[in-house]
C-alpha cells in the first residue's frame, strides 16, 4: 500500500512539475489543437491555463472568450472580452459580441452605450436591434421605437422589429398604431398563431372588433389552442360584430366548465337579450342571482328583459330596484329604448 501511494505522489509530482514548465504558447498551441479536433471544453481549459499565466496576452484571452461563448459560459465570455478589448479596443469583432453578451446577461444600459459606439464606428452587425430591445426592457418605449425605426432601415426582413414596435406602441397605449406594427410584423412571419392572437386583443382593445375576429379566426385556423381565455375574448369580439349566436355557442361551452363565473353568465345572457331570445336572457341572469343575490346588474337586466316583453309594470321596479342597488347603473337608463328594439 506504501509503495502505490509513493507511485501515485510521484505522478502527482511529474504532472504538477509539468504543468509548471508548459509555457503560455504551449497552451495556445494545445488549444488550437483541441478545437481542430471541435473539442471545445479541452480548448477553453488550456486558454484558460494560457490566461492564467498571462492575463494581457491577446491571443489567450480570445481563445478563451471564444470558446467560453461556445460553452455558453456566457457571463465568462463577457468578462473574458471585456479584458481583451482593454487591451486591443478596436477590435471590431470583438465589440459586436460584447454588445450582444451585455444584452444576453441584461446588461442593458451596457448593450445601448457600447451598442452606439460599436454602429458610431460601423462595426458589429444589429447593434440598433439591441439597441432597441435595450431600451424597450429599460421601459423607455419612445426611444426603444426610434431605434427599431433605425434597424429596419438597414434590414425590412426582421419580423421581430415591427412586432416589438407593436409591443412598444401598446405599452405608450397607442392601440392603432400597435395594430398596423402587428399587420407588418404577420407580412414577414404569416404562421406566427401567438403575433395573430396579440392583433386580435389589440384590435378588440381599440375596439375594432371585426377585425379582431379576423385575426382570432386566423389564428385559430394556424393551431392556436382554443383555451377558455381564448374563447371568452373571441365570444366578446363576436358579441361587438353582433354574431350573437357564435358567440353563444362558445359562452355555452365555456359554461359546461365554468358555470359559477358571474362574467360569463352576464355575457351570455346579454347575448340572449340582444338576440331577441329574451326568456333565455331572464333564466341565465337569475342564475347570476342564484350565485350572488347582490348583482345588482343582473336585476336591472332582468327588469329591461320583461320592459321588452311587454311586462313594463314588473320590469321598470327591478331597474329601479337595480339603479338603487347600484347607482351607476342609472347611466344605463339612455340605453333602454335600443334595448327594447
Amino acid at each position: 500500500m506504501k509503495q502505490l501511494l509513493m507511485i501515485a505522489l510521484g505522478c502527482s509530482f511529474f504532472y504538477c512539475g509539468n504543468a509548471q514548465t508548459e509555457t503560455v504558447k504551449d497552451y495556445l498551441k494545445k488549444g488550437e489543437e483541441a478545437l481542430s479536433r471541435s473539442q471545445v471544453l479541452p480548448a477553453y481549459q488550456y486558454y484558460k491555463l494560457a490566461v492564467e499565466k498571462d492575463a494581457a496576452n491577446p491571443d489567450a484571452l480570445k481563445g478563451m472568450a471564444r470558446t467560453a461563448d461556445e460553452l455558453r459560459y456566457v457571463v465568462v465570455a463577457r468578462e473574458t472580452y471585456k479584458k481583451l478589448l482593454d487591451i486591443t479596443p478596436r477590435d471590431t469583432a470583438a465589440l459586436g459580441r460584447l454588445v450582444q453578451l451585455n444584452f444576453a446577461t441584461r446588461q442593458y444600459q451596457e448593450t445601448i452605450d457600447l451598442g452606439k459606439q460599436v454602429e458610431a464606428m460601423g462595426a458589429g452587425s444589429n447593434n440598433n436591434y439591441y439597441i432597441a430591445k435595450s431600451f424597450f426592457e429599460l421601459g423607455q418605449f419612445q426611444s426603444a421605437l426610434m431605434y427599431i425605426e433605425k434597424s429596419w432601415k438597414k434590414d425590412s426582413s426582421q419580423a421581430e422589429l415591427p412586432f416589438l414596435a407593436a409591443r412598444s406602441y401598446i405599452e405608450l397605449n397607442d392601440y392603432r398604431k400597435a395594430t398596423v406594427a402587428y399587420e407588418k410584423a404577420l407580412r414577414l412571419a404569416p404562421s406566427n398563431v401567438s403575433w395573430m392572437y396579440e392583433a386580435a386583443m389589440t384590435y378588440s382593445a381599440i375596439p375594432d372588433e371585426a377585425k379582431a375576429v379576423l385575426w382570432f379566426e386566423k389564428a385559430l385556423a394556424g393551431g392556436l389552442e382554443m383555451t377558455p381565455d381564448v374563447a371568452r375574448s373571441l365570444a366578446e369580439s363576436y358579441m361587438g360584430v353582433q354574431s350573437y349566436g357564435k358567440a353563444l355557442q362558445l359562452l355555452n361551452e365555456l359554461l359546461e366548465q365554468l358555470p359559477r363565473d358571474l362574467e360569463l353568465l352576464y355575457i351570455a345572457g346579454e347575448a340572449n337579450f340582444r338576440s331577441g331570445k329574451t326568456d333565455e336572457a331572464i333564466s341565465t341572469f337569475e342564475k347570476m342571482l342564484a350565485i350572488d343575490r347582490n348583482q345588482a346588474r343582473a336585476v336591472y337586466m332582468i327588469g329591461i328583459a320583461l320592459i321588452k316583453k311587454g311586462d313594463r309594470s314588473k320590469g321598470e321596479p327591478m331597474c329601479e330596484k337595480a339603479i338603487a342597488m347600484d347607482p351607476s347603473l342609472a347611466s344605463l337608463k339612455h340605453k333602454q329604448n335600443s334595448l327594447r328594439q
